[in-house]
This record gives C-alpha cells, sequence and structure tokens, in this order.
C-alpha cells in the first residue's frame, strides 16, 4: 500500500511539474513571438555592451521558487532534470536552459543578500553553466543546417546583458572568497557573446 502510495504521490508530482513548465513557456512564446512588451519592461537608450549595441531593455528574473538551501530542495532538482530530458524541440530547449540560469542568478543574489556567500557563489555558477548549454546548443544546431529564429538570438543576447550587469554588481559586494568565483562566471559568460553574435 506504501509502495503505490509513494508512485501515485510521484506521478502527481511530475504531472504538476509538467503542467506549470508547459504554461509558463507557453506565456513566454505568445509574449516573445508576439513581440510584445510586458508592463515592467521599459526600453530606454542604447548602451554600450560588449555585444555589440544592444538596446538597454528591463529584463525582468523570474521567482526563484525555493532557494537551495531549503532541505526539499533536492525535489526541485529533480523535477527539473526531469523536464530537461522530455524537451526534445532545439527551440524550447535553450528556452528552457535560459530559465533555469535566470532562475539561479536570482537564487544566487537571495542567498548573498541574506548572507550566504558561498552558497550564492556557487548558485551563480551553476546557472551560467545552463547558460552555456544554452548557447553551445543552439550554436551546435545551426552548425548543423538550422535555423535560429530572432527572437532566440535576442532573448539571449538580452538575457546575457542582464547576467553580465548583475554578476559585475555581486562581484563589487562580495567578500574575497566569493569574489574568485564570481570573476570566472563573468569571463565564462563573456566568452558566450561572439557565439551568440554569430547566430545571426
Amino acid at each position: 500500500m506504501k509502495k503505490i502510495m509513494s508512485i501515485c504521490s510521484f506521478i502527481l508530482f511530475v504531472v504538476v511539474g509538467l503542467t506549470s513548465f508547459h504554461t509558463v513557456y507557453a506565456i513566454e512564446a505568445i509574449t516573445v513571438a508576439g513581440g510584445e512588451t510586458e508592463p515592467n519592461q521599459l526600453v530606454g537608450e542604447p548602451m554600450p555592451s560588449s555585444m555589440s549595441v544592444v538596446q538597454k531593455t528591463e529584463y525582468p528574473l523570474p521567482f526563484p521558487g525555493m532557494l537551495p538551501d531549503h532541505p526539499l530542495y533536492f525535489l526541485k532538482r529533480f523535477r527539473d532534470t526531469v523536464l530537461e530530458k522530455l524537451i526534445s524541440d532545439p527551440m524550447r530547449k535553450t528556452e528552457f536552459y535560459i530559465l533555469q540560469s535566470d532562475k539561479r542568478l536570482q537564487m544566487g543574489i537571495s542567498l548573498m543578500d541574506s548572507g550566504k556567500g558561498p552558497l550564492g557563489e556557487s548558485t551563480v555558477s551553476k546557472g551560467e553553466k545552463y547558460m552555456e548549454q544554452a548557447v553551445s546548443g543552439i550554436s551546435m544546431y545551426k552548425k548543423n543546417g538550422g535555423v535560429v529564429p530572432g527572437y532566440i538570438i535576442e532573448r539571449l543576447e538580452r538575457a546575457t546583458a542582464k547576467h553580465e550587469d548583475v554578476i559585475k554588481n555581486l562581484i563589487a559586494k562580495a567578500g574575497p572568497s566569493e569574489k574568485t568565483g564570481l570573476e570566472g562566471s563573468l569571463t565564462l559568460l563573456q566568452g558566450f557573446f561572439s557565439s551568440i553574435q554569430s547566430l545571426k
């Protein structure tokens, strides 16, 4: 009986996770593909950037949900791993990786603000690894003859510009032990800029 209850709980957990992901994806796809801007996304003057000229656009980071210091965080990681394996479309997978990267950057900010610097730094580092997967995956897709839609390139540009800005701010406030790791994440991130430009 306990075994049946455990299996039912697991199936329910996965189904709820899939439903929430599809809802988020549908909303994002409509917003990005339709070219609409959310009320809190204000377009300002162009700003200089390491990635040619990127419009200074507000890029709100998503709500991070459960943080890595929560005892049940492993369930969230498990759900994300299952979702990652279920996505086969290259565009959706790229969007998934960007979303995971954005969430971990927001988690890192929250953790560092609450005095958990080392955990915050490692969370930011994991986030940039997700960004690396997004860029390398879509670059491989293009090398194999695929056409990368403009909205994916734009989202990568906006996300990496936001990440660069946030990580620089975190470095300015970080202690010596976290600064080195954050600088490594920044260097990794800046290495993506030319790859993103080559997708055009």
